[in-house]
Protein backbone atom coordinates (compact mmCIF):
# COMPACT_ATOMS: atom_id res chain seq x y z
CA UNK A 1 0.00 0.00 0.00
CA UNK A 2 1.48 3.94 -0.54
CA UNK A 3 3.15 5.04 2.06
CA UNK A 4 3.20 8.71 1.39
CA UNK A 5 0.86 11.08 -0.59
CA UNK A 6 2.24 14.10 -2.14
CA UNK A 7 0.38 17.59 -3.02
CA UNK A 8 0.93 20.11 -5.52
CA UNK A 9 -0.25 23.11 -4.31
CA UNK A 10 -1.65 25.22 -6.75
CA UNK A 11 -4.92 23.72 -8.69
CA UNK A 12 -5.06 20.73 -6.59
CA UNK A 13 -5.76 21.98 -3.10
CA UNK A 14 -5.85 26.24 -3.68
CA UNK A 15 -7.64 27.78 -6.10
CA UNK A 16 -5.00 30.08 -7.17
CA UNK A 17 -5.23 30.57 -10.63
CA UNK A 18 -6.65 33.87 -11.22
CA UNK A 19 -4.21 35.32 -8.28
CA UNK A 20 -1.67 34.25 -10.49
CA UNK A 21 -2.29 36.25 -13.40
CA UNK A 22 -3.86 39.34 -11.66
CA UNK A 23 -0.42 39.38 -9.24
CA UNK A 24 1.91 39.66 -12.44
CA UNK A 25 -0.27 41.71 -14.18
CA UNK A 26 -0.95 44.43 -11.72
CA UNK A 27 3.21 43.92 -11.18
CA UNK A 28 3.65 44.72 -14.77
CA UNK A 29 1.27 47.22 -15.25
CA UNK A 30 3.68 50.33 -14.77
CA UNK A 31 6.07 48.69 -17.28
CA UNK A 32 2.61 49.45 -20.11
CA UNK A 33 3.03 45.11 -20.73
CA UNK A 34 0.11 42.44 -19.76
CA UNK A 35 0.08 38.93 -20.21
CA UNK A 36 -2.43 37.22 -22.02
CA UNK A 37 -4.04 34.13 -20.06
CA UNK A 38 -2.10 31.37 -22.43
CA UNK A 39 0.88 33.38 -21.32
CA UNK A 40 0.07 33.09 -17.88
CA UNK A 41 -0.64 29.55 -18.11
CA UNK A 42 3.02 28.86 -19.42
CA UNK A 43 4.30 30.07 -15.97
CA UNK A 44 2.48 27.25 -14.05
CA UNK A 45 4.34 24.83 -11.85
CA UNK A 46 7.82 26.90 -12.83
CA UNK A 47 9.53 28.57 -9.79
CA UNK A 48 9.16 32.60 -9.37
CA UNK A 49 12.28 33.04 -10.10
CA UNK A 50 12.34 31.41 -13.35
CA UNK A 51 8.73 33.16 -14.46
CA UNK A 52 10.93 36.64 -13.60
CA UNK A 53 13.50 35.54 -15.78
CA UNK A 54 10.89 34.57 -18.76
CA UNK A 55 8.96 37.48 -18.23
CA UNK A 56 12.30 39.71 -17.89
CA UNK A 57 13.42 38.51 -21.56
CA UNK A 58 9.71 38.45 -22.97
CA UNK A 59 9.17 41.82 -22.21
CA UNK A 60 12.29 43.21 -22.24
CA UNK A 61 12.39 44.72 -18.27
CA UNK A 62 14.79 46.47 -16.82
CA UNK A 63 15.38 44.75 -13.79
CA UNK A 64 16.63 41.67 -12.34
CA UNK A 65 14.72 38.49 -11.64
CA UNK A 66 15.03 38.37 -7.93
CA UNK A 67 13.49 41.74 -7.14
CA UNK A 68 10.50 41.39 -9.55
CA UNK A 69 9.88 37.97 -7.50
CA UNK A 70 10.08 40.36 -4.18
CA UNK A 71 8.36 42.91 -5.84
CA UNK A 72 5.01 40.92 -7.52
CA UNK A 73 5.27 38.64 -4.83
CA UNK A 74 4.50 41.30 -2.24
CA UNK A 75 0.96 42.22 -4.67
CA UNK A 76 0.41 38.34 -4.96
CA UNK A 77 0.35 37.36 -0.38
CA UNK A 78 -2.36 40.66 -0.17
CA UNK A 79 -4.10 38.63 -2.89
CA UNK A 80 -3.71 35.24 -1.75
CA UNK A 81 -4.84 35.77 1.80
CA UNK A 82 -8.13 37.16 1.13
CA UNK A 83 -9.12 35.87 -2.07
CA UNK A 84 -7.77 32.16 -2.55
CA UNK A 85 -9.71 29.44 -1.23
CA UNK A 86 -9.31 25.70 -1.11
CA UNK A 87 -10.29 23.39 -4.35
CA UNK A 88 -13.25 21.02 -3.84
CA UNK A 89 -12.89 18.02 -1.95
CA UNK A 90 -9.35 19.20 -0.95
CA UNK A 91 -9.24 19.41 2.75
CA UNK A 92 -11.57 16.58 3.39
CA UNK A 93 -9.44 14.38 1.15
CA UNK A 94 -6.02 15.41 3.39
CA UNK A 95 -7.80 14.86 6.59
CA UNK A 96 -8.89 11.42 5.75
CA UNK A 97 -5.65 10.35 4.31
CA UNK A 98 -3.62 11.43 7.36
CA UNK A 99 -6.60 9.41 9.25
CA UNK A 100 -5.63 6.74 7.49
CA UNK A 101 -1.72 7.28 8.75
CA UNK A 102 -0.49 8.14 4.96
CA UNK A 103 2.21 10.66 5.64
CA UNK A 104 1.59 13.74 3.63
CA UNK A 105 3.74 16.25 1.98
CA UNK A 106 3.25 19.51 -0.76
CA UNK A 107 5.57 19.85 -3.92
CA UNK A 108 4.96 23.38 -5.36
CA UNK A 109 6.84 25.80 -7.37
CA UNK A 110 5.67 28.86 -4.89
CA UNK A 111 7.90 30.20 -2.23
CA UNK A 112 7.92 28.69 1.05
CA UNK A 113 6.06 31.95 2.94
CA UNK A 114 3.06 31.28 0.37
CA UNK A 115 3.09 27.36 0.82
CA UNK A 116 3.40 27.47 4.70
CA UNK A 117 0.56 30.49 4.54
CA UNK A 118 -2.38 29.00 2.68
CA UNK A 119 -2.08 25.41 4.01
CA UNK A 120 -2.54 27.33 7.63
CA UNK A 121 -5.26 29.08 5.79
CA UNK A 122 -7.10 25.64 4.83
CA UNK A 123 -6.65 24.55 8.98
CA UNK A 124 -4.39 21.38 7.21
CA UNK A 125 -0.98 23.28 8.01
CA UNK A 126 -0.29 20.55 10.56
CA UNK A 127 -1.22 17.58 8.18
CA UNK A 128 1.93 17.67 6.52
CA UNK A 129 4.99 16.16 7.53
CA UNK A 130 7.38 17.70 4.55
CA UNK A 131 7.16 20.72 2.57
CA UNK A 132 9.39 21.45 -0.46
CA UNK A 133 9.06 24.93 -1.86
CA UNK A 134 10.41 26.33 -5.18
CA UNK A 135 12.98 28.66 -3.11
CA UNK A 136 14.16 25.17 -1.73
CA UNK A 137 15.47 23.36 -4.69
CA UNK A 138 17.75 24.22 -7.63
CA UNK A 139 15.32 22.54 -9.78
CA UNK A 140 11.90 22.50 -10.92
CA UNK A 141 9.36 20.21 -12.85
CA UNK A 142 9.70 18.27 -14.85
CA UNK A 143 12.82 17.23 -13.09
CA UNK A 144 11.71 14.32 -10.54
CA UNK A 145 14.28 15.72 -8.03
CA UNK A 146 11.07 18.05 -6.04
CA UNK A 147 9.71 14.47 -5.48
CA UNK A 148 12.66 12.28 -4.96
CA UNK A 149 13.61 14.78 -2.08
CA UNK A 150 10.00 13.62 -0.53
CA UNK A 151 11.05 9.87 -0.94
CA UNK A 152 14.32 10.55 0.47
CA UNK A 153 12.87 12.24 3.48
CA UNK A 154 10.72 9.43 4.12
CA UNK A 155 13.29 6.95 3.54
CA UNK A 156 10.83 5.50 0.78
CA UNK A 157 11.00 3.85 -2.67
CA UNK A 158 9.37 5.93 -4.61
CA UNK A 159 7.05 3.39 -5.74
CA UNK A 160 5.66 3.83 -2.15
CA UNK A 161 4.41 7.60 -3.30
CA UNK A 162 1.74 8.43 -4.40
CA UNK A 163 1.69 12.10 -6.72
CA UNK A 164 -1.65 14.46 -7.13
CA UNK A 165 -0.50 17.48 -9.89
CA UNK A 166 -2.75 19.18 -12.13
CA UNK A 167 -0.43 20.06 -14.49
CA UNK A 168 1.49 18.50 -17.73
CA UNK A 169 5.05 19.73 -15.73
CA UNK A 170 3.55 18.05 -12.57
CA UNK A 171 2.90 14.37 -14.27
CA UNK A 172 5.97 14.41 -16.06
CA UNK A 173 7.88 15.22 -12.52
CA UNK A 174 5.91 12.51 -10.60
CA UNK A 175 6.78 9.93 -13.79
CA UNK A 176 10.56 10.33 -13.41
CA UNK A 177 10.30 9.88 -10.23
CA UNK A 178 8.99 6.57 -10.73
CA UNK A 179 6.33 7.54 -8.55
CA UNK A 180 2.03 6.70 -9.66
CA UNK A 181 0.36 9.83 -10.43
CA UNK A 182 -3.07 10.99 -10.38
CA UNK A 183 -3.65 14.20 -12.62
CA UNK A 184 -6.23 16.70 -11.40
CA UNK A 185 -6.31 19.46 -14.24
CA UNK A 186 -6.95 23.05 -13.96
CA UNK A 187 -8.90 25.34 -16.18
CA UNK A 188 -5.88 26.38 -18.14
CA UNK A 189 -4.53 22.87 -18.36
CA UNK A 190 -4.31 21.41 -21.91
CA UNK A 191 -6.17 18.25 -21.26
CA UNK A 192 -4.45 16.60 -24.22
CA UNK A 193 -1.32 16.81 -23.41
CA UNK A 194 -2.06 15.09 -20.16
CA UNK A 195 -0.24 11.68 -20.85
CA UNK A 196 1.30 8.98 -18.40
CA UNK A 197 -1.10 10.05 -15.26
CA UNK A 198 -2.19 6.66 -13.97
CA UNK A 199 -6.36 8.69 -13.29
CA UNK A 200 -7.16 11.49 -14.79
CA UNK A 201 -10.46 13.28 -12.54
CA UNK A 202 -12.44 16.24 -12.42
CA UNK A 203 -12.11 17.05 -8.58
CA UNK A 204 -10.91 15.65 -5.79
CA UNK A 205 -14.05 15.42 -4.60
CA UNK A 206 -13.93 11.87 -6.48
CA UNK A 207 -10.81 10.60 -4.62
CA UNK A 208 -10.94 8.54 -1.12
CA UNK A 209 -9.68 5.58 0.30
CA UNK A 210 -11.58 3.02 -2.49
CA UNK A 211 -9.30 5.29 -4.89
CA UNK A 212 -6.37 4.92 -3.36
CA UNK A 213 -5.91 1.34 -2.75
CA UNK A 214 -7.08 0.41 -6.21
CA UNK A 215 -4.56 2.37 -7.79
CA UNK A 216 -1.79 0.54 -5.65
CA UNK A 217 -3.29 -2.66 -6.75
CA UNK A 218 -2.96 -1.90 -10.38
CA UNK A 219 0.12 -1.42 -9.82
CA UNK A 220 0.51 -5.18 -10.34
CA UNK A 221 3.92 -7.02 -9.82
CA UNK A 222 5.78 -4.71 -11.42
CA UNK A 223 6.62 -2.54 -8.16
CA UNK A 224 9.68 -3.17 -6.33
CA UNK A 225 9.87 -4.75 -3.32
CA UNK A 226 9.69 -2.83 0.10
CA UNK A 227 12.58 -1.96 1.04
CA UNK A 228 13.86 -2.56 5.03
CA UNK A 229 13.67 0.98 6.40
CA UNK A 230 14.89 2.29 9.59
CA UNK A 231 12.08 2.64 12.20
CA UNK A 232 10.94 6.19 11.66
CA UNK A 233 8.25 8.21 14.07
CA UNK A 234 6.51 10.35 11.93
CA UNK A 235 8.87 13.60 10.89
CA UNK A 236 7.45 17.30 11.29
CA UNK A 237 10.49 18.58 9.02
CA UNK A 238 9.35 20.88 6.14
CA UNK A 239 12.42 19.52 4.24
Amino acid sequence: MFEAVIFDLDGVLVDSESCHLEAWNQYLKPFEVQLETYEAAKLADQRDFDNADWLRRRFGLPTDPLTMVEERNEIFMQMAEAKIEAMPGAVDLVRTLRDNELRLAVVSAGGREYIYSMVDKLGIGEEFDVIVAGDMIDLGKPNPMPFQACAETFALHPSFCLVFDDSKLGVEAAINAGMRVVCVPGPSTERWRITGADIVLNSLDYVGMQTIRALWIEGGDDRRPQPQLYPQPRPRSRW
